[in-house]
């Protein structure tokens, strides 16, 4: 056997032991219930930083006795970008009328609130706080994003509005191409990002 046989088995062996260590962390991460904002955070550093936007996470408020907390805030010159961050296995099912969605994986049903309907609180209780504070015209998107164990998690959803804000993180990534999270609305990062951090 020549040494290039040798280098080429030594490549492949070292590729493979690789992947594998990936593939293991990766479904380790998943089994602890964390991938999926970990998945999300860096989508939204990786397109902040060199565009100097601030990402902030677990954002919370409070109001008459009431508490939301928003997974993940993008806070940049075009505005701000609520983010929720879902994890599960399986196909995923929501109606957009109903109260409860669920992920379906070999029989086993997890379900869970609406998650629109949740992003709508928040989004709700955001703008009542923000007015008390006399802020006004801020310009918000938002995105319900679908983490599975492949990036693109089968999804069936019904009675979908005008604008669906439930996407998989593929579909998260093109979001963020879009030319509205470049333009200039005036928005003083720094400022708003104290802001956000005494919402109560």
């Amino acid at each position: 056997m020549n040494n290039s046989v040798i280098i080429l088995i030594a490549v492949v062996a070292f590729c493979a032991a690789v992947f594998i260590a990936w593939y293991l962390m990766k479904n380790l991460r998943f089994t602890k219930g964390n991938y999926g904002k970990q998945t999300v955070k860096s989508i939204l550093k990786r397109f902040a930083f060199p565009r100097k936007y601030k990402v902030l996470e677990n954002v919370s408020m409070e109001l008459d006795g009431k508490t939301q907390t928003i997974d993940f805030v993008m806070v940049g010159e075009f505005g701000l970008l609520f983010v929720s961050a879902l994890q599960g296995k399986g196909d995923f099912y929501g109606d957009f009328t109903e109260e409860y969605w669920s992920f379906v994986d070999n029989e086993k049903k997890v379900r869970f609130l609406n998650p629109v309907k949740e992003m709508d609180k928040k989004l709700d209780m955001f703008r009542r706080l923000m007015a008390k504070k006399k802020v006004y015209n801020l310009k918000i998107e938002s995105a319900v994003v679908i983490v599975g164990s492949k990036a693109d998690a089968p999804m069936y959803l019904s009675h979908v509005g005008k604008e669906n804000i439930v996407m998989t993180v593929n579909q998260f990534k093109k979001l963020l191409e879009k030319e509205k999270f470049e333009q200039d609305n005036n928005i003083d990062v720094t400022a708003v990002t104290d802001v956000l951090s005494n919402l109560h």
